[in-house]
């Protein structure tokens, strides 16, 4: 299932951190909220954080093996396969986040993410994660968290992350159905937060499992951190989730842009 979880986090990862670009919901962005976006976080959020700035933000705000006694570091995987990298296209394409003639646009100044911890215990099988990525501004990442929130990225994202799972093989196991449910998590002094939670259930030899995969973030100027946190037979523990999201949370507002 960390294969899944992977795949699930990539494709998520795709929509939800370029999920504007150049589109359509650059504009849906109401003018209001982005203008109190940027005034809010003072003269200085109108010029574009440098990369080196945004790399030091997201290094100092990224989750660290000490946020999570107990799991361990694994190395990052990113899908590889023909059809893996097609289903990431098409979902760009979907989410509007593809550029005419099909680049894709560049609105970040820098991307990175904490290493990929995971805790095995009997059945228990957990993983979690972090993303920082920064735009050019604050107005871009306002608009960002308006698709993020757009029902059109979710019917995108739902529709895609069916066809990844049913694209994978797992000894037997056949996914039969897969949801996502959104909501908006506390982030007071923020732009605003974000979150969805994808649940998939596989069928094994007549029984049913149940997987699930929460991406948890918000926006802060022209930075977006995201949480993301997976597990199989159940949810990812909520009393941790909301720790290392506040843990993210005061990081961020501490080292502001």
């Amino acid at each position: 299932m960390r294969r899944t979880a992977i795949l699930l986090a990539l494709v998520l990862s795709c929509a939800l951190l370029s999920a504007c670009g150049k589109s359509d919901y650059a504009s849906t962005a109401s003018h209001s909220s982005a203008a109190a976006a940027s005034t809010t976080q003072g003269a200085t959020r109108s010029v574009p954080p440098t990369r080196e700035r945004a790399l030091a933000f997201a290094r100092a705000v990224n989750l660290t093996a000490a946020d999570v006694p107990g799991f361990t570091v694994t190395p990052r995987q990113r899908a590889s396969s023909a059809g893996e990298r097609h289903l990431e296209q098409e979902l760009r394409s979907c989410t509007g986040s593809q550029a005419a003639g099909g680049s894709r646009t560049t609105t970040t100044v820098a991307e990175t993410g904490s290493p990929d911890f995971e805790l095995h215990r009997g059945i228990l099988d957990l993983t979690v994660s972090s993303e920082v990525s920064v735009s050019l501004s604050a107005a871009q990442a306002a608009a960002t968290l308006s698709a993020i929130r757009s029902a059109r990225v979710r019917a995108c994202v739902s529709h895609y992350l069916g066809q990844l799972l049913k694209s994978q093989h797992y000894a037997g196991a056949s996914v039969t159905s897969v949801s996502i449910a959104s909501g908006t998590p506390p982030a007071p002094g923020t732009t605003g937060g974000f979150g969805w939670r994808v649940t998939a259930t596989l069928a094994v030899r007549g029984l049913h499992v149940a997987f699930y995969l929460d991406i948890l973030g918000f926006v802060d100027g022209p930075a977006q951190v995201t949480l993301s946190s997976s597990g199989a037979l159940r949810p990812f523990p909520a009393s941790v989730q909301e720790e290392l999201f506040a843990k993210l949370l005061t990081r961020a507002r501490a080292h502001g842009l």
